[in-house]
């Protein structure tokens, strides 16, 4: 009798689990259906996860796991050409500009009070938010106050992990609304300096040679008769020509930047795998998961930015510096060259050692990758070289 105790037990247990599934497929499915996404599952954590196109743009919904899990949204659109970030303006962040920290004004008072900004171009984008764009902005940060904006996508976390259908729904579509317009007003790049043209005379191009002032005939036969008049001058008793100065020496040669390390610790097609067209075959294949978490890695590439944290929504991770840095770029039929980039997770308190544009070598865990958003994550990191 207690063995088949035991076994009613389990089946309960596993009846209602598998019942909670049921259910969260259900919210999920019904809204994969109304927006026209596919709905598959994570491997090996059986977590639902939508993925498609709207408007365009790729979108990504899944399940962001840690102390506190709710679902993720992600929207990604063509980068604007500028670094960026968007996120919701708080007591601290707002004290931390007073204080010096950079926090770029648009010169609209809703909007300034309810982003704090980071961007590499002001100008171009005081000038690209207009009165509308503002509004959705403003209105999509008021709705979902974790929302983050950057060059190239829109995230936002929910409270819960379990939220109705028509909330998934309408989230999507407020975020890919924003970005839609975002990309509609996405700036003119910056223009390269070109050289001078030469000045121009009655149509002909001016000559780069000294010209010289032409003189009256009247004057050039009296020249003539002194020049006849002058005594002939032996080789011998013109001063010798002066030695020509010594060629300046060659400027020195700049340090070479750092070679890249014996290996990364991964196949030479990884990044066209992983974030190229096929990047959604290889993730339904669960590849990722039978071949690569886990695999210690060796990088190296510039920094793109560096800040200290507490913990991580997509890893598991105490205290660190979380640094960006790009590590590879690839031809992508929607983003043409597109750079991958690695969230690296290196020992805390190194964030003040890493400059923007530094080219630094790391290696560490390879813990998972986000193909949407073109970056893998490295933890337990450290510095090398």
């Amino acid at each position: 009798m207690g063995a088949v105790a035991v076994v009613v037990v389990v089946v309960i247990v596993l009846f209602f689990v598998a019942m909670q599934l049921v259910g969260t497929d259900d919210r999920f499915q019904a809204a994969a259906s109304a927006l026209g996404l596919k709905l598959t599952r994570s491997v090996p954590e059986l977590l639902p996860r939508l993925e498609g196109m709207i408007n365009g743009l790729p979108v990504r919904i899944d399940i962001a796991e840690g102390r506190h899990p709710g679902v993720r949204y992600r929207v990604f659109y063509p980068p604007l050409g500028m670094s960026l970030r968007l996120e919701r303006e708080t007591t601290i962040t707002r004290t931390l500009g007073e204080l010096g920290q950079k926090d770029t004004q648009i010169g609209a008072t809703a909007f300034d009070q309810s982003f704090k900004v980071n961007t590499s171009r002001p100008d171009a984008l005081r000038k690209m938010m207009d009165p509308e764009l503002r509004r959705t902005l403003v209105r999509l940060i008021g709705d979902y106050p974790t929302t983050i904006i950057e060059d190239g996508g829109i995230s936002f976390v929910s409270d819960t992990s379990e939220p109705p259908a028509e909330a998934i729904i309408k989230t999507t579509n407020d975020m890919a609304a924003a970005a839609l317009q975002l990309v509609s007003r996405r700036p003119k790049p910056l223009d390269k300096p070109k050289p001078a043209k030469p000045r121009q005379i009655d149509g002909a191009p001016a000559s780069t040679q000294p010209r010289t002032r032409p003189q009256p005939p009247s004057a050039r036969p009296k020249e003539a008769e002194q020049q006849a008049s002058r005594p002939t001058e032996s080789p011998s008793s013109r001063p010798a020509a002066p030695a020509p100065a010594p060629p300046p020496p060659p400027a020195p040669t700049p340090p070479p930047a750092p070679a890249p390390p014996p290996g990364t610790g991964l196949p030479d097609t990884f990044f066209d795998d992983v974030f190229g067209d096929n990047r959604l075959s290889f993730e339904a294949d669960g590849e990722f998961e039978q071949r690569f978490r886990g695999t210690k890695v060796t990088l190296m590439g510039p920094v793109k930015q560096a800040r200290e944290i507490e913990e991580d929504t997509t890893v598991t991770t105490g205290p660190a510096t979380k640094a960006v840095v790009t590590v590879a770029q690839i031809e992508n039929d929607l983003y043409g060259k597109t750079d991958i980039d690695a969230v690296v997770f290196l020992p805390r308190g190194t964030a003040d050692q890493l400059q923007r544009g530094d080219v630094i070598s790391f290696s560490g865990t390879l813990a998972t990758v986000d193909p949407f958003m073109r970056n893998l994550y490295v933890t337990d990191a450290r510095r090398v070289g």
